[in-house]
């Protein structure tokens, strides 16, 4: 007969020790927040406040423990059926290196000030030495400190004698790790217990936010491709522009209707205005323009908003660089990873670069301090046929790099710089119709710019000009150096329209100013502030002034120029697109018509707007004036937006891998990556 009683005891016995060993994984993983709240805290100056946050975020540290304990313990017993020192070694391997993850994640977060997700695999090993390089935050104490932290705790681990647990106490450990995964909502973190998100940030483990955000890419993401996609319009108003699709084999191929709500804002004539996009880094509503909640820190670029058509209320379609480019001048979707992280396999598409070459011979330029080569803007450039890409390397001893971090090492050249470096280029060829691009650098991390400390008093100049809350000024005084770096910009600009006003072609041009994204380093108050930058568009040509307040996104910009110049005979425009955007809206009041993807960062599509609501992570929320969000119950209004949102994700994922995008019957320009030329980079 056999006996099973030995294995019984011998699977007791196990679960016994996995319990011991597993509260002292709970030990540590309140030790990381305990690293976070002595050490990473203080250094990287949390706002006030945020002590109470990391308080709160105990509950969900207890909980990632439970999980983790709840997935561990079927492996462990199972090693430990045949060899109980092996599943010790199991156990203790794998929380070290869990742990090890933990205390980097806080350390990333304290210098991004957002956690880190699935987008750590959306950018090459290149690019993310060079980011890591910028901050130079990662010093040897960090490392040692680590480093002396984890051989503690192995050595309690090898050296651990096993608690005694009682069998109530095994039965209450073991009730709630299962109950840790049941889908209850005191389980996850409610965006409306939260004065803004960077306090919910602070509250979340970031472990647990670098796990889902992993699974949520690659479990449910995986199955996305396989799934059917339908033709339905996205959400919009009665008075939005929808698009009548035209061809299923090109889900995103629609009749070309843009209305031209441009045309009565402009004296133009018959030659066609040149044009200059200007693309601030880290440019956000958030401190720029009237009404900014942190307080005006772009006096001038305020000036000009007073001249210019403006919309207060516009998104980028990005949380970071990469997708700027190809929102901004093509309106194209995303791809997996950005949309020109696709390299060579971009789907053909339609650009207004292809299209004010092709039809009416425009010259065309962009202008970086930087390395064209990251996020392949210079690959994406080239499928549009630019004529010239004048980037770091082409800038010479005459002109200034940013100051180096603290590792050495400069992202490029310096906003004055780059418009001096412009300007330059420019007197040689201004008789040409022209479409130039320039990308400024200087409010990325590690935000130092040429004389810093003079910028250091102007922050506090401007402070006193604000005349802001004693709260708020004490906040703006923690990122002193993000804020200097914007009044570094400003003034560059100011530089760049005193000189360009000198030159013939001025009265000619129309300028297009907006940020890529909002800094990330200034803690971010909700979720869709990530987004929210200014949109300037300012010409001599202008025959008045007007500021709307309707929401619109990076998207809308092509299709509108594109109406514009088709209004006024200088180009015939395709009968159809595959634009994004549905062109700008011209309300002076607000409203939001149009439903619009958001790609946070390079692995996450979860941002959603559509019209007044915006979901963000499954959670939905009203959108009330000046962007404020509020979240809402869930309904089945809601229950559509994401519907559509996975619609969306799938067709995108089609079109990108498929090169459905736009048919060969309507492709313009080269749409392949030209061979760099020297002649062009000089």
């Amino acid at each position: 007969m056999v006996n099973l009683r030995e294995p019984v005891q011998l699977i007791f016995r196990s679960l016994r020790r996995f319990l011991s060993l597993s509260l002292i994984l709970a030990s540590m993983i309140f030790m990381v927040r305990l690293y976070e709240f002595v050490l990473t805290a203080t250094i990287s100056h949390y706002p006030p406040g945020s002590v109470t946050y990391m308080l709160i975020g105990l509950k969900y540290d207890l909980i990632l423990y439970l999980r983790i304990s709840a997935i561990m313990i079927v492996p462990y017993l199972i090693i430990a059926y045949f060899n109980q020192r092996a599943a010790k070694y199991f156990f203790v391997v794998t929380s070290i290196l869990l742990i090890l993850c933990d205390i980097l994640l806080v350390k990333y977060f304290s210098t991004a000030r957002v956690p880190l997700g699935a987008d750590l695999f959306g950018y090459s090993f290149k690019e993310t030495q060079h980011t890591v390089a910028a901050s130079g935050e990662l010093r040897f104490g960090h490392y040692f400190l680590i480093i002396l932290y984890l051989a503690v705790m192995v050595r309690v681990f090898i050296r651990h004698v096993y608690f005694r647990l009682k069998p109530w106490m095994m039965a209450a450990l073991a009730l709630l790790m299962c109950c840790s995964w049941l889908p209850s909502k005191s389980f996850r973190l409610n965006p409306s217990d939260f004065d803004n998100e960077f306090s919910r940030f602070v509250a979340t483990n970031k472990l647990d936010f670098f796990i889902q955000g992993m699974a949520d890419r690659y479990l449910t993401h995986e199955n996305s491709g396989s799934k059917k996609f339908t033709f339905e319009t996205l959400t919009l108003s009665p008075e939005g522009n929808p698009f009548i699709y035209v061809d299923p084999e090109f889900p995103f191929l629609h009749t070309e209707t843009t209305p031209d709500i441009l045309a009565d804002c402009f004296n133009l004539g018959s030659i066609p205005p040149n044009l200059v996009f200007i693309v601030v880094e880290g440019l956000g509503r958030a401190y720029s323009g009237e009404g900014a909640y942190l307080g005006s820190f772009t006096p001038f670029l305020d000036s000009l908003m007073q001249k210019s058509l403006y919309w207060e209320n516009c998104l980028s379609t990005s949380g970071r660089t990469f997708q700027v480019l190809p929102s901004l001048l093509a309106s194209a979707p995303f791809g997996d990873h950005g949309f020109a992280a696709l390299g060579e396999n971009m789907p053909d598409h339609l650009s207004l670069i292809s299209i004010l070459k092709k039809q009416a011979g425009f010259t065309t330029s962009f202008v970086y301090g930087g390395d064209a080569q990251f996020d392949n803007m210079d690959i994406f450039l080239h499928r549009q046929g630019i004529d010239q890409i004048i980037e770091g390397r082409n800038f010479g001893s005459a002109f200034t790099t940013l100051p180096v971090s603290g590792k050495g090492f400069t992202w490029g050249y310096c906003d004055l710089d780059i418009f001096k470096k412009y300007l330059e280029n420019l007197k040689s060829s201004q008789d040409s119709l022209r479409t130039d691009v320039l990308l400024t650098l200087a409010m990325h991390d590690p935000f130092n710019v040429p004389d810093q400390e003079i910028y250091n008093q102007k922050f506090i100049g401007r402070l006193d000009d604000l005349k802001l809350s004693d709260k708020a000024r004490a906040f703006n005084k923690q990122y002193s150096k993000q804020l200097a770096s914007v009044l570094y910009f400003d003034e560059a600009l100011r530089y760049f329209f005193n000189e360009f006003s000198k030159l013939k072609s001025f009265a000619n041009t129309i300028f297009i100013i907006t940020g890529d994204h909002r800094m990330p380093e200034i803690p971010i108050a909700t979720q869709i502030d990530r987004f929210h930058v200014p949109l300037v568009i300012y010409s001599p040509l202008l025959k008045k002034s007007e500021k709307f307040s309707a929401v619109v996104t990076h998207f809308d910009i092509t299709p509108s120029i594109v109406a514009l110049f088709n209004g006024k005979n200088y180009i015939t425009r395709p009968s159809v697109s595959s634009w994004i955007g549905h062109g700008l809206d011209h309300s002076v009041s607000f409203r939001s018509l149009n439903s619009y993807p958001l790609m946070r960062n390079t692995n996450e599509i979860v941002d959603y707007l559509g019209s007044n609501l915006f979901l963000s992570n499954q959670i939905p929320y009203r959108v009330y004036p000046n962007l404020d969000i509020e979240p809402i119950e869930m309904s089945d209004t809601v229950s559509h937006l994401i519907t559509e949102l996975n619609n969306f994700k799938r067709i995108n994922q089609y079109v990108c891998l498929n090169n459905k995008l736009i048919p060969d019957s309507i492709k313009i320009g080269p749409q392949h990556k030209q061979q760099p030329d020297n002649n062009l980079k000089k």
